[in-house]
């Protein structure tokens, strides 16, 4: 090769080199003919240039393709291949207290109305609205001159009975001698007989009788028939009542009776003895301790839910009929339950599972989960173990065994 076709294949490669770095055939090609065209070298190089030129084409385009067939080859490589960047959450464990939270209303442990048993005249009242009884107190007193009169009369009655008793046994013990002498027919004797049932049964009515009327004399002396707080006065003195007028109402708040509504799932926890916690409005920062002394055997048909209910002390008696309040209770400890942010567990077609890191790789973990508690955590029942290396960021993207490389871990 001359001098002039060193020349030109010198120029023709420094044009090459310097547009193949911008990877472009098309670019190259381009530039050495306008190279030709500018200097009329075809014409004064003929076939030599055509030749030379053939060449770098030919070069150019076995570059080309290669460089694509790379580059096809690195796209087409397997997924299994690439490297996903993860975080990782060290596996803990933790005591983990579930509890079930409802809503209640309380109620009096007695809701007692007290009414007349007699009727009668308010003689005495001996109370007010908001005062504190106990049971056997007097309450309420009515004029009984007329109730004693008659207890008076029954008891003169009834004595009177007795002795008519006696005379009549004595005659029955002498009439009866004298039958089985013979002196005195069988009618004369069963006359006296019957004499002595008829006066049998004039003590009994006059002893039922008397009974009464001490009943009734008693009754107009109304007491307490169980300790509480008068909510209700319904009467005054001088009034005059007919038999089961109501004269008070009584409650009875210590304790307190607490009735709560749980679904029917938490019934395997729910049972008389179980401790509840209850906190009202009234007193926001004072939690009342409490236990469960029945639960409902049948379950409300309209609502599946399961009625209970509880007592709570109440000496203060900060506690009162009809409040409302939110009540929590313990259904389950579990001790040293695995527990992983809930944002790392996956569902797909029925199936629960997680990744854990396992040295280069992610692997799939089927698991069953139990509690969620707070701090969005949950309790991992089966499937992981404390301390994996559980993958909590980049899971979405991954499949069983890919290459992982950890970015960041959890402390």
């Amino acid at each position: 090769m001359n001098n002039l076709n060193k020349t030109l294949m010198r120029s023709i490669f420094i044009k090459f080199n310097k547009n193949i770095s911008q990877s472009s055939l098309c670019k190259g090609v381009f530039a050495i003919i306008k190279l030709f065209s500018s200097q009329n070298k075809i014409k004064q190089f003929g076939i030599s240039a055509l030749a030379i030129l053939s060449v770098v084409c030919f070069q150019i385009a076995g570059c080309v393709n290669k460089e694509a067939s790379s580059q096809s080859t690195s796209e087409k490589a397997p997924a299994s291949e690439r490297i996903f960047p993860v975080s990782i959450w060290h596996v803990k464990t933790q005591d983990i207290i579930y509890t079930i939270d409802a809503t209640c209303s309380m109620f009096a442990e007695c809701d007692t109305d007290v009414s007349a048993e007699v009727d009668g005249r308010i003689q005495k009242i001996f109370f007010e609205e908001g005062d504190v009884v106990s049971e056997g107190d007097s309450l309420v007193w009515l004029d009984d001159e007329r109730y004693r009169s008659i207890a008076q009369e029954n008891l003169a009655n009834w004595r009177l009975t007795i002795a008519n008793l006696k005379n009549v046994t004595r005659l029955l013990k002498r009439k009866k001698k004298l039958f089985h002498d013979g002196v005195i027919s069988s009618q004369e004797y069963d006359d006296v007989n019957n004499q002595m049932q008829v006066a049998r049964a004039n003590v009994d009515h006059a002893k039922a009788s008397l009974s009464t009327a001490y009943k009734n004399l008693k009754d107009t002396k109304i007491k307490a028939p169980i300790s509480g707080i008068i909510s209700s006065k319904l009467v005054d003195v001088g009034e005059y009542v007919k038999k089961e007028t109501s004269l008070l109402n009584i409650v009875k708040c210590d304790p307190i009776k607490v009735k709560l509504y749980l679904p029917q799932k938490y019934s395997p926890q729910i049972a008389p003895g179980k401790k509840i916690s209850v906190v009202v409005d009234a007193f926001p920062n004072e939690i009342f301790q409490g236990e469960i002394y029945f639960v409902n055997p049948k379950v409300m048909v309209e609502t599946r839910r399961l009625e209970c209910f509880a007592r709570i002390p109440n000496k203060e008696l900060k506690l009162k009929p009809g409040f409302f309040g939110n009540a929590k209770m313990v259904a389950a400890i579990h001790n040293l339950s695995p527990v992983i942010p809930e944002e790392s567990v996956l569902s797909e077609n029925g199936e629960t599972y997680c990744y854990v890191v396992d040295g280069e790789h992610a692997k799939k973990v089927e698991v069953t989960t139990g509690f969620r508690i707070e701090g969005g955590l949950v309790e991992i029942l089966k499937g992981i173990n404390p301390n994996d290396r559980l993958v909590f960021r980049g899971q979405y993207v991954l499949n069983n065994d890919n290459r992982v490389k950890v970015v960041r871990e959890s402390p």
